[in-house]
């Protein structure tokens, strides 16, 4: 009879469990999937106002004022290829010209409109048409003047019906992994009246081994917590992703790991957010921490991470493109420039002002194009310096180049060097923009035979004084966050790639921010890690 109530027992006290274990896992999934919907409809909000905003005939019809009314045509158009709920297109007045509802065409958008200021962004509008997802951003015309703005939306009712649908869904697999779990238990309880408790304890040890072998071949990593912090479980994942050890079970976060952001995401002692990223020095990871309650008691937290290492090396890739593009936009603005006061000086029949004009001109790019290259020996990042002086220019900042040594020899890869330079020269040319001298200096020095040094000093506010090297940590930025993009990446990134190439970065004040990045010469250094 004690066997027989023990088996009555072990098996009861089974249903809770599964039951619990099967709504946390569902939950997690539903709210996890709703909210990546969420995020996917934004970025395609956006994408496709952005798409519509670069209709290239868009911004004449927008001067013209549109007699024919074929920006509303050509809206609908794209409204109907897209499945997006509703695209307008107003002018630079925030005057509609094209609206799902014709009789609002004409009439002028609600509230301030700060795509009209340039501002690419998303936000949950509250419109006419009901409640939906808004991707807005501003149109360019030829001399990248704004002359309007593109608003692509989605209604929050579609993303209700689909969200809808996937609970139903999670309902019923749920639904029937719970039915499954009990129909298991109660034959279980039938099946075991006539063995004995060594068979029993036999089949729970099995058991066991199976949900462990299942925990360890998800391919997210997972982490158990206590409200103490101290780790209950951790499987194969987590323990690549976090370089620990198997024995690190029943030991504190904070016997494991520094302080530092990592750690902070880990205990829950940062800002409440979906999906953190914290880099380490060989993974880019995705962090959720979701406490667990019940009764209204804190009973632990469960931490959930995803390897996002590659989309890292795509955000490298993505930045050195976007340095060129700025590069090539910034010199086409200035190139129209010139031709507007060569245009002027002919038509003045100043011919011999032309000539000169011109002449000043070749020399002067040609000139500096040819020093740069000559003294560096990278016509990569000669490239990038010659665009960044222009973009400089029109933000009122001086860039100082000073090439004591060439950097054909230096021992990172040409997109990781474009990547660390036009970061540091991004951030100097902010961070000078509006001040007294407004001037960044960068540097190339020999150190000794075994390495070389960059230097880069801006003329801006300077750093946090009582930890200057807080801006390396992912996350910091003294920047707005825009859209869905994040932010306080860019110097994290750059320090790994040194730290990746046995190099060294320290940060520090003088008259404004000033970043000494030490990088070996190739053949005198020892790669710390692959991945990045």
């Amino acid at each position: 009879m004690r066997q027989k109530g023990l088996l009555v027992r072990l098996a009861g006290a089974r249903v809770p469990i599964v039951t619990i274990a099967i709504l946390l896992g569902l939950s997690l999934a539903y709210n996890s999937e709703r909210s990546s919907q969420y995020k996917q409809d934004e970025l395609r909000a956006l994408a496709i106002a952005r798409a519509t905003a670069a209709i290239p005939e868009l911004p004449l019809l927008l001067k013209s004022s549109d007699p024919d009314g074929k920006i509303a045509i050509l809206a609908e158009l794209i409204r109907k290829n897209t499945n997006a709920s509703y695209i307008v297109i107003a002018n630079s007045k925030a005057i509609r010209f094209s609206h799902p509802n014709p009789e609002l065409i004409g009439q002028r958008l609600d509230g301030d409109q700060p795509a009209l200021q340039g501002k690419s962004y998303t936000i949950i509008n509250h419109g006419t048409l009901g409640t939906s997802v808004n991707g807005k951003t501003p149109i360019f015309d030829e001399s990248r003047k704004i002359v309007g703005l593109v608003s692509a939306g989605i209604l929050v009712q579609k993303l209700s019906d689909e969200s809808s649908y996937l609970f139903h869904v999670f309902f019923l697999y749920g639904f029937g992994f719970l039915v499954v779990g009990l129909l298991l238990s109660e034959l279980l309880v039938r099946l075991s009246r006539n063995w004995k408790l060594a068979a029993e304890l036999e089949e729970i040890t099995m058991q066991f081994h199976e949900r462990e072998a299942m925990l360890h071949s998800i391919r997210e990593g997972v982490i158990t917590l206590t409200p103490e912090n101290r780790i209950t479980l951790v499987n194969d994942e987590a323990i690549r992703l976090l370089e620990l050890q198997s024995t690190s079970v029943g030991k504190k976060i904070s016997d494991l790991f520094t302080p530092g952001r990592l750690r902070s995401l880990l205990e829950g002692t940062v800002e409440k957010d979906d999906d953190l990223r914290v880099l380490t020095d060989k993974y880019s990871i995705l962090i959720n921490r979701r406490p667990v309650h019940k009764k209204d008691r804190l009973i632990g937290s469960v931490v959930t991470l995803r390897d996002r290492t590659e989309h890292v090396e795509l955000m490298r890739e993505l930045d050195s493109v976007q340095n060129f593009t700025d590069a090539l936009r910034s010199q086409q603005h200035e190139y129209t420039n010139r031709l507007h006061v060569l245009r002027g000086l002919l038509e003045l029949h100043k011919y011999q002002e032309a000539s000169e004009f011109l002449g000043e001109i070749a020399f002067a790019q040609s000139n500096l194009a040819e020093e740069l290259n000559m003294k560096l020996g990278n016509p990569l990042i000669v490239a990038l310096l010659i665009a960044k002086v222009t973009i400089a220019s029109e933000r009122g900042v001086k860039l100082i180049v000073d090439v004591q040594t060439p950097i054909d020899d230096l021992n990172v890869d040409q997109n990781g060097l474009v990547t660390i330079i036009g970061n540091f020269l991004d951030n100097g040319i902010d961070a000078a923009s509006g001040t007294p001298r407004a001037e960044v200096h960068i540097t190339f020095i020999q150190v000794d035979s075994k390495s070389k040094k960059i230097i880069v000093q801006d003329s801006g506010p300077g750093l946090p004084e009582e930890n200057p090297h807080v801006v390396f940590e992912d996350g910091y930025s003294t920047k707005v966050t825009r859209g869905a993009g994040h932010r306080g990446l860019g110097l994290a990134i750059v320090q790994r790639l040194v730290r990746q190439y046995s190099g060294s970065i320290v940060a520090s004040n003088e008259v404004g921010a000033k970043f000494d990045v030490t990088i070996p010469i190739r053949g005198f250094h020892e790669i710390k890690g692959t991945n990045t």
